[in-house]
């Protein structure tokens, strides 16, 4: 089986490579990532074994070389994004490009693959911010250009599901260590703060409510 995971130099692609591997039906694994975070662990990492993983830079933008890339792919998980954190106020036309456009390229590609199975990380921002307690069946309502543009994502995903087995998981915010941890995501910092300087730093009134998952089990869930 050959896998495809698309941003899969970044914080959860790293550790949902290394899970994937060990599983003996995995022969060969795509990372596709054009590197915008400048995260080099993938290339570092020792508990991938030699010759099982294989790196492409590319832009999700770039509909050829995705074309050419998901050729003899099996499974993909799509994990390429411009993330929230901190700029999910900013810019829109970054998130557009990336988390719509570039899925709509992806799922543009796919059609007429011979890929069998889609899993597409969306997030839990596509339910905006709400007093209420949130279930699958609540009306999405984003409120940030990150979470507008992964909805739109979705839109572009559920084609695929009337031709392939395709999964949307809207996911909370992810912390945990990874060789490839981002220390821009909340829990993370406070782990760092309360290591390093003794103390953390909270926005706000401290009484705000946020969905916090683990990587591994995000992780785990995917696969």
């Amino acid at each position: 089986m050959n896998i495809l995971i698309t941003g899969g130099a970044g914080y959860v692609g790293n550790e949902l490579a290394f899970e994937l591997l060990k599983s003996s039906e995995v022969e060969q694994i795509i990372i596709y990532d054009n590197l915008s975070r400048k995260n080099y662990n993938l290339f570092i990492d020792t508990r991938y074994p030699a010759g099982k993983v294989k790196f492409v830079f590319g832009d999700m933008l770039d509909s050829r070389k995705l074309r050419i890339v998901i050729k003899d792919v099996d499974v993909v998980f799509h994990l390429a994004a411009r993330v929230s954190t901190p700029f999910a106020f900013e810019d829109s036309h970054l998130f557009e490009q990336t988390n719509h456009w570039g899925t709509a390229e992806l799922v543009y590609a796919l059609e007429g693959s011979r890929v069998s199975k889609f899993i597409y990380a969306s997030t839990t921002s596509v339910y905006g911010s709400s007093e209420q307690e949130i279930d699958i069946h609540t009306v999405p309502n984003p409120k940030s250009f990150y979470g507008n543009s992964k909805l739109r994502g979705e839109t572009h995903v559920e084609q695929l599901s009337a031709r392939i087995p395709t999964y949307i998981l809207r996911i909370g915010n992810i912390y945990g260590y990874s060789p490839s941890i981002r220390f821009d995501a909340v829990i993370n910092r406070f782990l760092f703060e309360a290591n390093f300087n003794g103390q953390i730093q909270i926005t706000g009134n401290g009484k705000q409510l946020r969905s916090f998952i683990h990587v591994d089990r995000v992780v785990n869930v995917m696969c």
